[in-house]
């Protein structure tokens, strides 16, 4: 029988188990931090004019990036209330639109509340989103603190309200001393929020903040959101957990250096080792690559332009077709004008790829247009000298599928910077495809298919539109796959994360691949095709959740926790539609791209006719414009979709008309 382990021996065991606990308790918790600070330094400064970007990067510890402050119309104080709520949404769906005036007002007890934080509740319900102001105070136990200077405005420490608009401690008073009152009020709050004065003693109360900061702790800083009338991407700096160098990055941008002013709380949140709640939609910030200050500044220039170069740039394109085709008329009569209509149409779908030169060129203002428009004429003529007629669409087309393509899958590192393309300073998207593109791209989508499978054969018959010999099972199943492959480009979480994107392509290839099947059509056939669409939405959630895409559509429409978050996000989109359709000269273009695509469709035989009925040509003209009307129908941006949608429709049946005397390829 074995001897029992002494008394001595079994307590030593007992105690090298208890340590290894401890360690291992201790491991754990040093994993989390035990305070986190969100400071916000004003920019400008008599005696400090640098940028706020320039002196957060001259601190080695800091991790730089810049924050996209809100989502479409910019203000500060909803900077700083969506931080508040670490939520988000286009104030089109707020009623009202504007906030009420938000002041900080001191209590006798060292507490505080926001005057007008009553009206911010009132008009946050009206979002149809989960927006609930205060809510990262309210997940830290016992609220959270702010400190700031006598004499300013005291904005930012909305950002430490509660649901209720109260801040459980406030500390008002000098410059000097501001870096010993943080430290004051650390010792008994977890998250305090500072507002840090301006210029030289701003620098040197953020040096103060920096020489306090235990190892562990969370400390975000930020530009304070200025008075601006336009998107804003905010520079910001950090110091997470890991005390990493670099850039700062999460996954709602994916945008090395740029994350959103949502990813504050969820931060904060979870380096405090607390409960994230389902409303918050931002994602973690973390660091990546290195800290290159120049870099981010050249971002942010070159989106600061690309809204402002669109209509310079579409008038630049229509004045050169419409000049090009009456100097060619002028010289050569109805053939110069033929071919004037050729090259016109055909410049207009290269100016999709050549935007991406220039997006990545980043070329000053006069150079970008005139190499785009110079560019897309010069390879507009190339491509109808030596492409003929009618398959000339097919390369500028192909092109531009390609390029776009595989941007998508190397992050949409281009078509972020193009002038067509998402615009991260809006806040609303951060890659994949904008609702201008999506249109665009599947229409030349269905393009390049009726140029590539089109017969000689179609344009020897004449005969009633659509009703030749290019009509075959094998031509159908080559539409519907490119079709499926659109879709993933344009819809995966990874790539595109574009759900509306999705209904657009199924949409269109839908009526294409239904058309060019042989036979008559039949009642399943058709019901088949309108259920193509809701097929491809059902494709793409399991994809999603196949490949962990946490795009838009997972976070939103997966992850909804009831019916009613559901249907608020179905009311917001077609709000925010109706607010487009409402907006501007949109509602005349709305107009007449109805009445285009119904005067195309009744006298389609006479208007085509240089297509003698050619089936791959109809189905394609039938598929690009069921997808614009659809799309518009199924996206945010509504009307958007259609007006690009039709325009590019248009260009392609100048180039039709403009058909010269041999019409057989």
């Amino acid at each position: 029988m074995p001897a029992l382990p002494s008394v001595p021996r079994l307590a030593a065991v007992l105690a090298l188990l208890l340590s290894f606990a401890c360690l291992t308790v201790a491991s754990t918790a040093s994993a989390r931090s035990e305070h986190a600070v969100l400071a916000f330094l004003p920019e400008g400064g008599d005696d400090n004019p640098d940028p706020v970007l320039d002196r957060f990067a001259s601190h080695r510890r800091l991790a730089i990036g810049l924050v996209s402050a809100t989502q479409g119309r910019y203000t500060p104080e909803q900077t700083i209330l969506d931080i508040s709520a670490g939520s988000r949404t286009s104030p089109n769906v707020y009623d009202p639109r504007e906030l009420p005036r938000l002041e900080l007002v001191p209590g006798g007890d060292g507490s505080g509340f926001i005057f007008g934080w009553s009206k911010v509740l009132v008009r946050a319900k009206s979002a149809l989103a989960e927006i609930e102001p205060g809510l990262l105070a309210s997940q830290v136990p016992g609220g959270a603190a702010y400190a700031g200077v006598k004499g300013r405005t005291h904005l930012e420490a909305a950002a430490a309200a509660d649901e209720r608009g109260d801040i459980a401690e406030v500390s008002l008073g000098t410059a000097a001393s501001l870096a010993a009152r943080v430290r004051g009020l650390r010792k008994r709050h977890r998250l305090v929020v500072v507002g840090l004065p301006t210029a030289a003693k701003g620098n040197a109360a953020l040096v103060g903040l920096l020489a306090d900061r235990r190892p562990g702790d969370l400390l975000i800083l930020m530009e304070t959101p200025p008075r601006a009338f336009v998107p804003q991407l905010l520079p910001a700096a950090a110091i997470l957990a890991a005390d990493e160098r670099g850039l700062l990055h999460s996954p709602t941008t994916r945008l090395e250096g740029i994350i959103a002013a949502i990813d504050i709380p969820v931060t904060i949140l979870t380096g405090l080792g607390l409960k994230v709640p389902r409303s918050v939609k931002g994602q973690l910030i973390d660091v990546v690559g290195e800290p290159e200050a120049a870099a981010l500044k050249r971002i942010e220039a070159r989106l600061r332009v690309v809204s402002g170069r669109r209509f310079p740039m579409l008038g630049a394109l229509l004045f050169s077709w419409a000049s090009l085709t009456l100097l060619l008329g002028f010289f050569a009569d109805r053939r110069g004008t033929r071919a004037g209509m050729r090259i016109g149409a055909l410049a207009m779908m290269w100016v999709l790829p050549l935007l991406l030169v220039t997006g990545w060129l980043a070329p000053g203002r006069l150079v970008e247009v005139a190499s785009v428009t110079g560019g897309a004429f010069a390879l507009a003529a190339l491509t109808d000298r030596f492409m003929r007629w009618p398959r000339g669409p097919l390369i500028p087309a192909a092109v531009s599928i390609v390029a776009y393509a595989a941007d998508l899958a190397l992050g949409s590192k281009l078509i972020i910077r193009s002038l067509l393309g998402v615009n991260p300073r809006s806040g609303a998207r951060f890659y994949g495809l904008g609702n201008e593109l999506e249109s665009s791209l599947v229409v030349l989508l269905l393009v390049a298919l009726a140029a590539l499978l089109m017969r000689r054969a179609d344009l020897e018959v004449s005969a009633p539109f659509g009703t030749g010999p290019g009509r075959s099972r094998r031509a159908a199943l080559v539409v519907a796959g490119a079709g499926v492959v659109a879709a993933v480009f344009v819809g995966a979480g990874q790539l595109g994360a574009d759900v509306g994107g999705v209904i657009t392509v199924g949409a269109g290839v839908a009526v294409m691949t239904v058309l060019l099947l042989p036979g008559t059509l039949s009642r399943r056939t058709i019901l088949l095709g309108a259920l193509v669409p809701f097929a491809a939405i059902a494709g793409l959630a399991l994809l999603d959740l196949a490949t962990g895409g946490n795009g838009h559509f997972t976070r939103t429409i997966l992850k909804a926790d009831s019916f009613g978050a559901l249907w608020d996000v179905v009311e917001r989109r077609y709000a925010l539609a109706f607010n487009n359709l409402r907006n501007g000269a949109m509602p005349f273009l709305t107009i007449l791209s109805l009445l285009s695509i119904a005067y195309a469709a009744r006298y389609r035989e006479r208007i085509y006719e240089p297509l003698r009925g050619s089936p791959v040509w109809r189905a394609a003209l039938a598929g690009g414009a069921t997808a614009s009307v659809v799309g518009s129908l199924f996206n945010d941006s509504g009307p958007i979709l259609l007006v690009f949608g039709v325009f590019l429709l248009a260009c392609l049946t100048a180039y039709v008309r403009g058909a010269p005397t041999a019409t057989i390829p």
